[in-house]
């Protein structure tokens, strides 16, 4: 069976290091989830209760918008996937890092954690995924503009024909080109 195509790695990138990308994005979350959460609250410790709802939306965001802005320039530098950068990585990585960060840091807190998902609030994780992803994600098309506007179309096609494998070129750049005409 074929991987689709919105998988699709980069071209001229080995599997080491599209793994080293990943294993970047997660260390730079957690260097500015935790950062930000000891520079507002001056301690981590606010973090050992997985209850501390307001502690990890102010480490979340800072850590979603310094991942998604990792992923924009790994996009840029050709590292990672297309799809997987702008969408799969990052998103998992927002929302399942800072658990297995708390956890390596203070100990599972199943009990806090079944509390915060489980009976008549379950909305509110609903909630602070929403409020995590969006700064990050604008972020990464904010990157993503910012090098746009300075590509003429001759240095865009140039990256595309460098990065972007084959088939996801033919199945999703030149169809879109041909619609333009």
């Amino acid at each position: 069976m074929e991987r689709p195509l919105g998988l699709a790695s980069f071209v001229h990138q080995r599997r080491l290091e599209h793994a080293l990308t990943v294993v970047g994005a997660v260390i730079v979350f957690w260097l500015a989830y935790f950062g930000a959460v000891g520079a507002v609250y001056g301690e981590l410790s606010v973090l050992a209760p997985a209850t501390s709802v307001d502690q990890q939306r102010v480490g979340g965001v800072a850590g979603s918008i310094a991942v998604w802005t990792y992923f924009g320039i790994a996009f840029i530098r050709g590292y990672g996937g297309p799809v997987l950068n702008a969408v799969a990585y990052p998103l998992a990585i927002v929302l399942l890092a800072p658990f297995l960060g708390r956890w390596l840091l203070f100990g599972p807190d199943l009990a806090g954690l079944t509390a915060r998902f489980v009976g008549v609030f379950v909305l509110e994780p609903l909630l602070t995924a929403a409020l995590i992803v969006f700064p990050g994600l604008g972020a990464f098309v904010t990157v993503l503009a910012v090098w746009a506007a300075v590509l003429d179309d001759t240095d865009r096609r140039a990256w595309e024909r460098r990065h972007l494998p084959e088939a996801f070129r033919e199945a999703f750049v030149d169809e879109e080109r041909s619609r333009d005409r």
